[in-house]
């Protein structure tokens, strides 16, 4: 191994790479010097490394302390070396626990989760598309600049000057923030993403395009999507007529559905919980009349063993938008138009129980009260008169 004075930058700048080889180079001077033993300068053709070589339980082990100009002595590298030891002592390395970038940490957290496949691929996906630079650093050289850099296009500039968190924002900050502190737990080091900054958030879009007293295009939307894809205007049918998310209806297996019973069983709603829901007899119908080629009620139209990937972003007809998640809006406000009780529009939404009495309700929920929901979307839509709901509903 060649020897060069390493303890001054000017002489670690002036030694050159030696083509189609890497060189170890060290310095005796410091033979004497515990804490630097076995460190040494690797140069190869484009970088110069300082790598340290000790054992470590029985084995030989050669961790790297990082790149000149960032440590540009051994001086430096051996304050590293210091800290990486200390590190591989307690098990906190990179090796040791297997995270070494943020990437790595978000898997840990990943395979040590109870959320469902769909929300542990909603988080590779976002990293994918807009975290992926950021997530491939070494968590010990992520800063807090860079945690801003990634996530500053995802605010807004509001009508009072002042930034705003869009929804894509928040989503992306709670990424990082869990992928920070899974590293942070296992490496040990600060979790630089508690320091980002409070930002408000865009006020949530939370109605629906079209005046909802006057009437209702929502069916006329769906029928004509059916009339070009009849299992993805089912699928709308369906979230509007259960307020189901589309995360859960695309999910479900015909092993779910009790057409004799008219129920719906739907597992992992957003509470974990799997709850038995009836349904009304337009949904019974609507189901029984779609084909069966795969265990899936909504199968991916290349691949049958897998469900349908999403029934599309939204509606759109003669300026109107209507989302997925529209759907339980336009649920909700037929029930509360019903004056249902909130707990049982609560059962019916699959939302978490509030109160004592929510804990020992077996099931409020009837089929009955699902039909009169799906009368009133339909008198909303212009489908029946009013008189109809109000005939039935002093029948109860």
């Amino acid at each position: 191994m060649p020897h060069h004075e390493l303890a001054k930058r000017p002489d670690v700048a002036k030694i050159k790479p030696v083509p189609g080889k890497t060189t170890s180079y060290s310095d005796p001077s410091l033979k004497n010097d515990p804490d630097a033993r076995g460190i040494r300068l690797m140069v190869g053709a484009t970088t110069k490394t300082w790598v340290i070589t000790r054992r470590i339980d029985d084995k030989v082990r050669t961790i790297t302390l990082g790149s000149f100009p960032d440590l540009p002595t051994i001086f430096d590298a051996r304050d590293a070396a210091k800290a990486k030891m200390a590190a591989v002592t307690t098990g906190t390395d990179a090796q040791s626990t297997g995270i070494n970038t943020l990437r790595d940490a978000m898997e840990n957290h990943i395979a040590n989760s109870t959320a469902s496949a769909d929300t542990h691929d909603y988080y590779r996906t976002q990293i994918d598309r807009h975290l992926r630079d950021l997530f491939a650093k070494d968590v010990e050289k992520v800063t807090l600049a860079d945690i801003e850099n990634a996530l500053r296009p995802h605010l807004r500039i509001g009508d009072d000057g002042k930034r705003r968190a869009t929804a894509t924002y928040g989503h992306l900050r709670q990424i990082v923030s869990t992928a920070f502190k899974q590293a942070s737990a296992h490496r040990r080091i600060p979790n630089v993403a508690d320091g980002l900054g409070r930002v408000k958030p865009v006020p949530p879009k939370n109605r629906v395009q079209f005046d909802v007293d006057e009437r209702w295009p929502i069916l006329d939307m769906i029928a004509a999507k059916k009339e070009r894809n009849l299992l993805v205007g089912a699928g709308w049918e369906l979230m509007l007529f259960t307020a189901l998310r589309s995360i859960n209806a695309k999910s479900i297996r015909w092993s779910d559905v009790d057409l004799e019973r008219k129920r719906l069983r739907v597992v992992s709603l957003k509470n974990d919980q799997d709850v038995s829901f009836p349904i009304c007899d337009r949904l019974v119908d609507l189901l029984g009349a779609l084909p069966r080629t795969s265990e899936w009620v909504f199968p991916h139209r290349n691949d049958p063993s897998r469900h349908v990937a999403s029934f599309g972003r939204e509606l759109v007809a003669d300026g109107v938008r209507v989302a997925p998640h529209d759907m339980r809006r336009l649920f909700t406000t037929a029930a509360r138009r019903l004056r249902l009780s909130p707990y049982v529009i609560d059962q019916f939404r699959g939302d978490t129980e509030k109160g004592v009495q929510g804990v020992y309700d077996q099931g409020s929920m009837d089929h009955a009260t699902a039909n009169l929901i799906a009368q009133q979307i339909e008198v909303e839509c212009g489908l029946l008169p009013d008189s109809t709901v109000v005939r039935l509903a002093e029948m109860r």
